[in-house]
């Protein structure tokens, strides 16, 4: 098992069913080879997706893995807004999984972060 993986983070709109198959086997094949399997965060609608990554969050996840740890004054500094409203982000994007803070700021904790989903037409 390596000391150090990089960390990785998929992120998948998909239903509860499937979300639930797909735990239950990564589970499992990271048991067999003991090894890091990454992280994941699944949403069970675009509309979930959106809600939690708007476009102002997701730019601010950005500015955070270019710049690194920070206070989110200094990240809302970097980015041109009001340190409220990064603050309220950084937030949701820390209840997420997507963010980290501690004593010394708030981070992207993620090497890799990989978003995936498929818009199917129903049929008629």
């Amino acid at each position: 098992m390596q000391n150090n993986p990089k960390r990785t983070l998929e992120i998948k709109i998909q239903s509860e069913k499937q979300t639930m198959q797909a735990s239950a086997a990564r589970f499992l094949n990271a048991w067999n080879k003991s090894e890091y399997a990454g992280e994941y965060l699944t949403f069970t609608s675009p509309s979930m997706f959106f809600e939690v990554i708007n476009a102002r969050r997701w730019d601010l996840v950005i500015k955070l893995q270019t710049l690194g740890k920070t206070s989110i004054r200094e990240l809302a500094r970097q980015s041109g807004r009001d340190v409220r409203r990064v603050h309220d982000d950084i937030k949701i994007l820390i209840e997420h999984g997507i963010v980290e803070q501690d004593a010394e700021g708030v981070c992207v904790p993620y090497d890799e972060i990989h978003a995936d989903f498929t818009l199917m037409a129903e049929a008629a």
